[in-house]
């Protein structure tokens, strides 16, 4: 028996090995994409410098990043389904496609974001002219060189050209009959062999308790539910602003009653998703939480998310229903003809007041408006090319331009509206700074001696405040800021000297500068958030649900408890701060300076994505709705 217990386990590795290495290949799963090159079966057989060449030029020209992938088999899941969840799994963006070729199945996919500009009928042509002929001549590498270069050539209004083929190998690192035949011995042997290893196993279980091996699949790990997290709170986030848009134009047709049901779908997702980024800045705020307090916390944002998701499509139909867009059309398309006119009339007193702005105030805010002319320009024109193309013969096609075209023109009405909201703004704010200056300095007379650091905090507000006010320009949002800080440290110190009923007072007084401040900061990042949505991520996007939310407890509490108002309202103006420049940090990053001006306004604002990667085929943009009502434009086929 020693002889058995030494030999057998090193007999069956090996038989084990030499059966692996003649089995068939497995087949792949969807999987996680750490570039834009991957080769499971080296198919490019040194060619990738090429095809890496080739999808540089495609980025560098179009700003869109195509990930190839090859694979043996798509493991018996449909091709077109295996691209779109790898897409999804590798959490791509609005300007990400896949191409997946699985060399032993003979069939690729393709998949695109819903939204983006590229039509089924120039796909189907880069798929027939540049990819399947590649494929049919196993030039594995030729097909991803073919495919970018199509894309590259369509996005530019170019005919696509036919790429010149290498035939190659037709089954990659695949085997031959050699390997099989060694294969069926070794069959033959497996089964001898496993019964001396029962034996083997009876006799070591007598001397010894098993080990308990673990079962299951392994667990998930941290930095996997993080990006999981994030992605579902950009794409809900999305969700909510374009079923809230899609919800606002129907209540106005139909009325609040026959609306009723969405509006509380929608207002029960717009908690769960409040509360699901209330816990993911609670984790940018926190100093390193330890690992369970974390992961608890990711896993609550995520079943947060997939409910409100899940709320929003059990509506999504019904709304559709209701709407009934592909009944109205020729009424729908003249509506929004008359919008655009009207918008656009507004361009150039908008351009006006922009300047004024520039020469009279900085800062964040002032900053976040300077492009909104042109933003809203390029939408417009956006909507007007998409709606002089609608068929009325085609009613499905024709109703998701419209949605698309609608999109386009609300946000260019919200670009332009935020313009002369954000003056309004500011000019109130600057009417505020002198009483809020007399407040501080009242308070500094009454302050007592030992109150060192708020003093000097105060005396500091004071004097950049009043420099600020000497400079031709300012920032008036800041200076009431640093003020309101430097009165609540100044309250604070003095608490102890007045009564409940004088704190109150007080406060009710601050609250005539920091509630309105408050609401110019956080509609300032709100409108720079949604109308530049396709390029902003989840921390400005987390900032901005807890300033939205706190704003509104606020003005809730504003009669009722105007300290905790006052509380509640200067941090509201501080994160709606900080989500505006993270949020500015993100479309600076984003922007691609080759890509065309109309392009960047389509792709900028998330117009027709809905803002995230879905399975289906076709595409819709904008709607009422979650997940499920979206949908990814994928393709492919046999070669």
């Amino acid at each position: 028996m020693p002889l058995i217990s030494r030999w057998v386990p090193v007999l069956l590795a090996s038989l084990i090995g030499a059966a692996l290495v003649a089995a068939p290949a497995r087949a792949d799963s969807p999987m996680r994409l750490d570039g834009q090159v991957t080769d499971e079966v080296g198919a490019l057989d040194g060619r990738e410098p090429e095809v890496t060449a080739a999808l540089d030029r495609l980025r560098d020209a179009n700003g869109l990043q195509l990930f190839v992938v090859y694979v043996r088999s798509f493991d018996g899941t449909p091709a077109q389904e295996w691209a779109d969840e790898t897409a999804t799994r590798s959490d791509l963006g609005q300007r990400d496609a896949v191409l997946a070729v699985a060399t032993r199945d003979r069939s690729y996919a393709y998949a695109f974001d819903a939204g983006y500009p590229l039509t089924d009928a120039q796909l189907d042509s880069v798929a027939a002219v540049a990819i399947e002929p590649a494929l049919r001549e196993n030039d594995w590498a030729g097909a991803a060189i073919g495919a970018a270069d199509g894309y590259r050539a369509v996005l530019a209004g170019q005919p696509v050209r036919a790429p010149a083929i290498t035939p190659g190998d037709p089954d990659p690192n695949g085997g031959g009959s050699g390997s099989f035949a060694l294969g069926a011995v070794i069959c033959l042997v497996i089964p001898a062999v496993l019964i001396g290893l029962v034996v083997w196993l009876v006799i070591r279980a007598r001397r010894r308790r098993p080990q308990a091996t673990p079962t299951g699949p392994p667990p998930v790990s941290t930095a996997e539910l993080t990006t999981r997290a994030n992605a579902l709170l950009v794409e809900l986030d999305n969700d909510l602003r374009a079923s809230e848009q899609e919800l606002s134009l129907a209540t106005g047709r139909y009325g609040a009653e026959a609306t009723a049901s969405f509006t509380a779908a929608l207002e029960s997702a717009r908690q769960d998703v409040a509360e699901a980024f209330r816990l993911r800045l609670t984790l940018d705020e926190t100093p390193e939480p330890d690992e369970p307090a974390r992961r608890a916390a990711l896993e609550e944002i995520i079943r947060r998310c997939e409910a409100a998701d899940q709320r929003l499509d059990a509506e999504s139909e019904a709304f559709d229903e209701l709407r009934g867009l592909e009944s109205r059309i020729e009424p729908e398309r003249l509506e929004l003809s008359e919008r655009c006119a009207a918008a656009e009339a507004k361009l150039p007193t908008t351009g006006t007041t922009i300047e004024a702005l520039r020469g009279r105030y900085t800062g964040p805010v002032v900053a976040g408006v300077l492009g909104n002319a042109d933003q809203a320009r390029e939408r417009l024109e956006f909507a007007e090319t998409t709606l002089a193309g609608v068929q009325l013969a085609d009613p499905p096609r024709a109703a998701l331009a419209l949605r698309a075209a609608e999109e386009a023109v609300a946000q260019a009405e919200t670009l332009i509206d935020t313009v002369s909201r954000t003056q309004s703004d500011l000019d109130s704010a600057r009417a505020g700074i002198d009483a809020l200056i007399a407040e501080v300095e009242s308070e500094l007379a009454a302050v007592p001696p030992d109150a060192g650091a708020a003093v000097a905090a105060a005396q500091q507000a004071l004097a950049s405040t009043r420099a600020a006010l000497a400079q031709p320009t300012m920032d008036p949002l800041s200076a009431v800021q640093a003020l309101e800080q430097a009165d609540a440290a100044l309250d604070r110190a003095l608490a102890e000297q007045r009564d409940a009923a004088e704190r109150a007072a007080r406060a009710r007084g601050m609250l005539d500068h920091a509630l309105p401040a408050a609401r110019a900061e956080v509609s300032a990042a709100g409108s720079f958030i949604a109308t530049r949505r396709g390029a902003v991520a989840s921390q400005a996007r987390a900032s901005l649900g807890e300033a939205q939310r706190l704003l509104a407890r606020a003005e809730a509490l504003a009669t009722t408890d105007p300290v905790a108002a006052v509380a509640d309202a200067q941090r509201a103006q501080q994160l709606a701060a900080e989500a505006g420049r993270s949020a500015q940090s993100d479309v600076h990053s984003w922007s691609s300076g080759s890509t065309s001006d109309l392009l960047t306004g389509i792709l900028l604002g998330g117009i027709m994505s809905g803002g995230g990667h879905r399975s289906g085929g076709g595409f819709r943009g904008g709607g009422f709705g979650g997940s499920g009502s979206r949908a990814r434009r994928t393709g492919g086929g046999r070669f």
